[in-house]
């Protein structure tokens, strides 16, 4: 008799931190609803669609969407140096968070008290509001994904943000319904209470989401194994940093050359507007279209990230970037045979461009997570965050291409850094 010598492999569950379930829907409701907050005032279109009536400049209007970018994204190496340092991050970003939020609302009464009388003040106020609010959120982002990662396991993450993203696309398809109805001529709101409304309702979003945010449960932290570096220090060393991780370097280029991929994306609703003949009412529609393809990006991120990384997701995002401006190039040589029916085709451009957007960031987040070193975490999300603040040109120059050649050279140079930005991609390494 021949003795079974079968061993049996048993997968052994991955051990969860403590309070995972709490924190998972904490998170989750936290992105989801500052998810509906961002559609309220979208960059890619409420944002340039409300400055365009205060200005007839591409150039402004390139800038104030750059603008939030920007924001967000310029004071993170100088947060991620002194949160490095507290073993304890969750105190500061809740205190941020209900600093920085309620700024929406108090731009919503600067909007309806002085948008009609005086716009060029309420143009300075709402750069000056945009960029503020994005810059005091920064404050919350770098602590928030430090406790992102020791909360949520890496094989689990792709999940919990792809849930966030799903609820907040299925919100964000409601704002959109509710931008069309509040921007349309038969809306009992003019201008500028139409736009007030809709930055105030933003705001609402934010609030709520955080009082999601301040129910996330800290997990217990490691003491860095060494001293962190100051701020000055940081900086002597960004050569040593970068040239010694050349992985980093080149995830670093490769989340630019995508950056700049969106130049274009103020300007779609321009041309839609000023080119193409479509009335401000379709901002709604394409709100909606946007927000869709950010649930269609929740839903990748649940696939791709938890089965295959996010190398893989990453290549993904980019080689969907290079869609929007193809499309746009494609809508006026279509505009004489479709006519009313190149909506459709536009909206396409708004689907792919929520996918992008919605799948543009985490991806890069969650490779830094899974490569860096715990305790330099948030250097490395700062610092790949404070050198993306170049990104927030990208508009500008966009703005600056439609004014001296068209709308369409913007868009095929916004195609060619996309395929650029794919083509470094193919050289980083997978972190699983």
């Amino acid at each position: 008799m021949t003795e079974d010598r079968t061993v049996h492999h048993i997968q052994i569950p991955e051990p969860m931190p403590p309070h995972y379930a709490w924190n998972a829907w904490a998170f989750a409701a936290d992105s989801a609803l500052f998810s509906v907050g961002m559609s309220f005032i979208s960059s890619t279109t409420v944002l340039p669609s409300f400055v365009a009536t205060l200005t007839d400049s591409e150039v402004i209007v390139g800038l104030a969407s750059g603008l939030m970018t920007g924001g967000w994204l310029l004071p993170q190496l100088f947060v991620a140096s002194a949160v490095s340092r507290l073993r304890h991050k969750r105190p500061l970003m809740v205190r941020a968070a209900w600093l920085s939020r309620p700024l929406l609302l108090l731009l919503a009464l600067l909007i309806w008290a002085f948008g009609r009388r005086s716009p060029t003040f309420t143009l300075v106020a709402t750069m000056v509001g945009v960029f503020g609010f994005m810059a005091c959120d920064a404050v919350v982002t770098i602590p928030w994904f430090d406790l992102l990662a020791r909360a949520i396991p890496h094989r689990r993450r792709g999940r919990i943000l792809g849930i966030s993203q799903i609820l907040g696309g299925l919100g964000g398809v409601g704002v959109g319904m509710l931008v069309r109805y509040v921007l349309s001529e038969g809306s009992p709101w003019g201008f500028p209470e139409n736009y007030a409304l809709l930055f105030g309702l933003g705001g609402a979003a934010f609030m709520a989401s955080t009082v999601a945010l301040t129910c996330i449960r800290e997990p217990l932290a490691a003491f860095p194994t060494k001293a962190v570096p100051s701020l000055r220090q940081v900086f002597a060393s960004l050569p040593r940093i970068l040239l010694g991780d050349r992985p980093f370097l080149r995830l670093i280029l490769t989340r630019l050359l995508g950056g700049f991929a969106g130049m274009a994306s103020a300007f779609y609703i321009l041309y839609a507007m000023r080119k193409l003949g479509f009335g401000v009412e379709t901002t709604g529609l394409f709100v909606s279209s946007q927000v869709l393809g950010s649930l269609v990006a929740g839903l990748m991120m649940g696939v791709i990230q938890d089965h295959w990384g996010p190398l893989v997701h990453i290549r993904a995002a980019i080689g969907l970037s290079a869609l929007p401006p193809l499309l746009a190039l494609g809508a006026a040589p279509l505009l004489s045979i479709l006519g009313g029916g190149t909506l459709y085709l536009y909206l396409l451009v708004y689907l792919f461009l929520g996918i992008y957007a919605g799948a543009s960031g985490w991806p890069f987040f969650n490779w830094i997570m899974e490569h860096a070193p715990e305790t330099q975490r948030p250097l490395y999300i700062g610092l790949i965050n404070t050198l993306g603040t170049v990104m927030m040109f990208a508009p500008a120059l966009g703005g600056v291409i439609v004014r001296a050649l068209s709308y369409q050279a913007v868009f095929i140079a916004a195609a060619i850094f996309a395929i650029a930005a794919y083509i470094l991609s193919l050289s980083l390494p997978s972190t699983r």
